[in-house]
């Protein structure tokens, strides 16, 4: 009874430990465009208790977001095969093995090339077939859940530009213009100011900013000449570095900020007191004082 116990303990999982898969892509979420085409994506899993398995565990992309045990034998386009691990290398505690596959690998390539204006995601896949309790290979699978890898090369609709006219300089705010996912995979904004050369010229273009992030979309464009008309446009980028035709130019004039003493001389305000107002006849303290020792003595 005690070898065939034995026999029977290796085939069933063990009571202390679950069997999982956990799959894992390096910089996920992975979106490239038509520039990230040869380029590589890298990953790794970690599997734990799976030596009771009966296939070879594998790694594989596919188009669709149906994920088994298993690749299918029946996608269309066929699913891809990344990295294949014999039962052998399962240990009986935790298994972590890394895998990398090219970019155009994925199968949707198959029908878009890689250039093509397209978006599209497919799904990078692990999983692995347990021996049941007899020891026969009809077990449930254990599989990791998948991951998304994108290829978009659409460009984003561009921003619109709000800008509020400032003291030498323009505070411009940007927002992502659109619907769905032109507006969540927006992630920074450019900028570009320009003097307005009215009629007759091309405008100067000069860079902004830098990469303005969507969560804090402002920046301020200094130092300009208070009373010049300027013109800015932008640019959405989104997550897969597409990069948006410019927006239509906005005008903007920087304006003098008058200060509370500016603004009184401006209303009409008399440019008198402190020390201009020596030798210029009784201050308001004095004329006080007077009126309270007059009040004192009535009194008295």
């Amino acid at each position: 009874m005690r070898p065939l116990l034995a026999a029977l303990l290796l085939l069933l999982p063990s009571a202390g430990f679950a069997q999982s898969l956990v799959l894992t892509i390096n910089g996920n979420p992975v979106a490239r465009n038509a520039d990230g085409c040869s380029t590589s994506v890298a990953g790794n899993w970690v599997g734990a208790s799976l030596t009771a398995a009966c296939t070879p565990l594998q790694v594989w992309i596919s188009a669709t977001n149906n994920c088994g045990a298993a690749p299918s034998t029946t996608n269309t386009p066929p699913d891809f095969v990344v990295d294949t691990t014999q039962t052998g290398e399962l240990v009986n505690g935790t298994t972590t093995k890394s895998f990398t596959f090219s970019f155009n690998a994925m199968p949707s390539f198959a029908t878009n090339a890689c250039g093509a204006n397209v978006d599209f995601t497919n799904y990078v896949c692990a999983g692995v077939t347990m021996k049941d309790g007899t020891g026969a290979c009809s077990g449930t699978g254990v599989t990791a859940a998948s991951i998304g890898v994108r290829y978009d090369n659409l460009r984003p609709p561009p921003p619109s530009v709000t800008i509020t006219p400032l003291d030498s300089k323009l505070s411009v705010r940007l927002a992502a213009t659109g619907s769905g996912t032109d507006v969540t995979d927006v992630q920074y904004f450019n900028t570009e100011y320009a003097v307005d050369p009215g009629d007759a010229g091309t405008p100067a273009w000069v860079e902004k900013g830098g990469n303005i992030s969507a969560n804090n979309p402002t920046v301020e464009i200094s130092p300009l000449i208070n009373g010049v008309v300027y013109l800015v446009r932008g640019y959405s980028v989104d997550e897969a570095g597409n990069k948006s035709v410019a927006s239509d130019p906005v005008t903007g004039k920087p304006v003098v900020t008058y200060g509370f003493f500016d603004n009184y001389v401006a209303d009409g305000g008399q440019e008198t007191g402190g020390c201009g107002a020596v030798g210029g006849g009784p201050s308001a303290l004095a004329l006080g004082t007077l009126l309270l020792l007059a009040l004192v003595r009535r009194r008295g």
